[in-house]
């Protein structure tokens, strides 16, 4: 499947989708990750042909499916809410679609079968929505729209209705499916976990645009913008004036100290400003470290075993340090210094820079 260069508005209303284009491999699972409002939905509901693009096309096999009504395209949706009809049993529900088309009745049954074992619910036939779980409903739901064999299958946050435990459940439940069966799966959500726990890639949306398309490693550990470095995962943030390059490794003055940084084979002048993002993970806190960042602790926090201490700069800029391990014994205000290997500190926003702006 192919996006090309989609457009979309609502009366009175920002444009929604500005001009965004994602090439889909066959068999891939792919994820639209982003806040409410950025854009995710309306991608979907034009893939489903729910939502008319302004301008751009999509493709389905090299086919132009832009104007085609959603029963004509070989796309499946599963929504959050289920959409089960409450009057029908669990095999009316998942066989509805075959019914619609005039399959026989011997094949509808033994189609509602496969199905139900593939989603590991036989001998649920005969039970209502009513009788069922969250869990099993989205199992339902699933099954109802992989009997028809569709090419790609959208699926609209469809486990932001369960528990912590069933979703992550049904995570690797629905990873299994889409393996064993080698379906298409464009999945949206906000949930960060969820994204790169079950992708192929990750498509970062933010106001309509793709702010990053990777695999999820490519997403955590190199974002390209620090937009994505603080929506996926916990980053700090840090801007400096680079200094000279030696060796692969770039000087950095932050808040009145020097620090290294990768260049990643970046080209940085000497007096450009740069951005700099490092997981909160990466941040060591080190009282006789002379290389670091003067920083004085104004927080200091456990959460299941991991210690989080909030870290205030000379200039006010806070940074956040959180892992298993770090020093107990460093108290609320307490003057410290803070260091990252140079490798974990990520430069970002430079495509901004590129093109004349400032990081």
């Amino acid at each position: 499947m192919e996006l090309k260069n989609i457009r979309k508005g609502f009366s009175n209303e920002e444009e929604v989708l500005k001009g965004i284009s994602l090439a889909i491999e066959k068999g891939e699972f792919i994820t639209l990750l982003g806040s409410s409002g950025c854009g995710k939905t309306t991608t979907l509901r034009i893939i489903a042909g729910l939502e008319m693009p302004d301008a751009g096309q999509v493709f389905l096999d090299g086919k132009d499916v832009t104007a085609l009504n959603p029963e004509d395209r070989d796309v499946n949706t599963v929504f959050q809410n289920y959409a089960l009809f409450p009057h029908m049993n669990v095999a009316d529900n998942i066989g509805y679609g075959l019914r619609l088309k005039k399959v026989p009745r011997t094949e509808i049954r033994r189609r509602v079968k496969e199905m139900l074992e593939l989603v590991q619910l036989p001998g649920y036939e005969k039970r209502k929505p009513s009788e069922l779980s969250g869990g099993q409903k989205q199992r339902v739901a699933i099954a109802r729209a992989l009997i028809n064999n569709p090419r790609v299958l959208l699926l609209d946050e469809p486990l932001g209705a369960l528990d912590l435990q069933l979703r992550r459940a049904m995570q690797v439940e629905l990873k299994r499916l889409q393996k064993k069966l080698g379906i298409t799966f464009i999945y949206i959500t906000h949930d960060q976990e969820e994204a790169i726990n079950m992708s192929d890639r990750i498509a970062v949306m933010n106001h309509g645009t793709f702010e990053q398309i990777g695999t999820p490693d490519e997403i955590y550990n190199h974002p390209r913008t620090s937009y994505v470095a603080t929506f996926v995962g916990n980053a700090n943030i840090l801007k400096g004036v680079a200094g000279a390059t030696e060796n692969g490794k770039v000087a950095v003055n932050i808040s009145g100290g020097h620090i290294q940084a990768d260049s990643h084979n970046e080209t940085i002048r000497p007096g450009e400003k740069v951005t700099l993002a490092v997981r909160s993970e990466n941040i060591r806190i080190d009282e006789e470290c002379s290389c670091g960042l003067s920083a004085v602790v104004t927080e200091k926090t456990f959460a299941g075993g991991l210690l989080r201490v909030v870290l205030k700069l000379t200039d006010g800029t806070e940074l956040v340090a959180s892992r298993y391990g770090i020093d107990a014994r460093v108290q609320q205000g307490q003057t410290v210094s803070v260091c990252f290997a140079p490798e974990d500190a990520v430069l970002v926003d430079r495509d901004a820079v590129r093109e004349g702006g400032e990081a």
